[in-house]
């Protein structure tokens, strides 16, 4: 496990710059921590570290999923707040980004079976109001490949 500190959104940037290169296709980023923790934040420096290029990245709370390029693989932007069961994520089709894209999951708890083996789970948490994402490297990834 790494831990960020993440009080600024320049820390924010500089913990999303870090997770871009684990970014490959089929890599998933599942985020989990309650609401207002910072987890839409860290997706879009994440997104924008993928592809500098976009200008404006928003969240999927309502439209559950937003897609963007990237030269790596098509990055899919998904949040499960308003899921109500795995069944759903099939029916809407987002099962057939998992292993085709980069998967970036918001509120992943309602399909965290589903999740790949190589899904690097981010923890965001607030300690003293302190705010820290603790990232967990999945066991299949080689640790010499962990900085």
């Amino acid at each position: 496990m790494i831990e960020f500190i993440c009080n600024s959104l320049e820390n924010t940037q500089k913990a999303a710059k870090y997770l871009s290169q684990f970014a490959e296709v089929g890599r998933c980023f599942s985020l989990f921590g309650d609401l207002g923790y910072g987890k839409t934040t860290l997706a879009k420096y994440l997104i924008k570290s993928l592809n500098p290029s976009i200008q404006d990245v928003t969240s999927p709370t309502f439209t559950i999923v937003q897609t963007y390029h990237s030269v790596i693989a098509e990055i899919w932007h998904i949040d499960c707040y308003r899921l109500k069961s795995t069944s759903e994520f099939y029916e809407l089709g987002l099962d057939e980004a998992l292993g085709n894209c980069i998967m970036i999951i918001e509120w992943p708890e309602i399909i965290e079976e589903l999740l790949p083996l190589n899904s690097i789970k981010i923890n965001f948490l607030v300690e003293n109001k302190t705010r820290k994402l603790q990232i967990h490297f999945p066991d299949i990834m080689p640790s010499s490949s962990i900085k």
